[in-house]
């Protein structure tokens, strides 16, 4: 958020991320690697850090996902990275913690190879990230290319997705990121904005996005408020499809019972029955019997 500090180890932010299906939408919608809609969603699963190491296990901000892509095990690697400042050597930073959590799998599992890991750095500050995402442009070239380590981490730096791009996407990840670049002022005016962003959610990754956002706005009571609107929409919405469907379910059921009426109609008309007594039978009018005569 523009012009406002936040803790961003707090829970509310971190579970927002702890999901499985916010983690999908992040990689599938601000991953522009086509290989990432390949990944097997359902087989998502969290690693718990602490069986690592405790340097890991301490770093709130680092999730740790498993998933099956092409019927092998992914690691994903996902770094928050909430700092006011860009730190340069961002990319030696990364090549260390999958570096552990290599060292990790060697030690815990018999493994002949191992498997790959996807760095993911998410970047809330508003400052923009200059930092290189490939190690080998930290070290100096004096040596042939194959002494000099090559490895590179996936940036998402919130504040380079234009509004129009977030409008475009419709998901708790962009309501996110849409409310990280709007100032407060800026947000109480485009609610209805926030509110189509979030229309198609589904209820669970709708409470864990409010709750972040209550936890974000707990000082302005006046933008909490404002959330309502969110919700009260997500209810009118649900409500208005229930009546739809029940009223789309009547007019099948109306419609069966008119061609039943009608069929019935048409047979008796045929066995030179009278069109008062076929009206008492089908309950049709002797108006609408008249005209199936003709």
């Amino acid at each position: 958020m523009k012009g406002k500090k936040h803790n961003f180890h707090d829970s509310g932010y971190k579970k927002l991320f702890s999901s499985p299906e916010i983690v999908r939408q992040l990689l599938t919608s601000f991953v522009h690697e086509e290989w990432v809609n390949l990944i097997d969603y359902n087989t998502l699963q969290r690693i718990d850090k602490s069986f690592i190491t405790d340097e890991f296990a301490g770093r709130e901000s680092d999730l740790i996902y498993r998933a099956s892509f092409k019927g092998k095990d992914l690691y994903i690697f996902i770094m928050l990275e909430f700092q006011s400042t860009v730190d340069r050597f961002m990319a030696l930073r990364m090549l260390r913690y999958i570096t552990e959590l290599y060292e990790y799998l060697v030690k815990s599992y018999r493994l002949k190879t191992l498997p790959a890991v996807f760095p993911v750095m998410l970047y809330n500050g508003e400052k923009r990230w200059t930092a290189p995402v490939e190690v080998n442009k930290l070290i100096e070239h004096t040596l042939p290319e194959r002494y000099i380590p090559s490895f590179s981490y996936y940036k998402i730096a919130e504040n380079e997705f234009s509004r129009e791009f977030l409008e475009g996407i419709q998901n708790s990840v962009s309501a996110l990121f849409y409310v990280e670049n709007s100032s407060e002022e800026d947000l109480r005016k485009e609610f209805d904005v926030l509110t189509e962003l979030l229309r198609s959610e589904k209820p669970a990754e709708l409470a864990l996005f409010i709750n972040w956002f209550r936890y974000t706005f707990n000082d302005r009571e006046d933008i909490v408020i404002e959330l309502k609107e969110i919700e009260e929409v997500r209810t009118m919405l649900r409500s208005s499809l229930e009546k739809y469907s029940k009223k789309l379910i009547n007019e099948g059921i109306e419609k069966g019972i008119l061609q039943t009426k009608t069929k019935t109609a048409l047979a008796l008309l045929k066995e030179k029955m009278t069109v008062e007594k076929i009206s008492e039978i089908t309950g049709l009018s002797v108006k609408d019997i008249e005209k199936l005569k003709k």
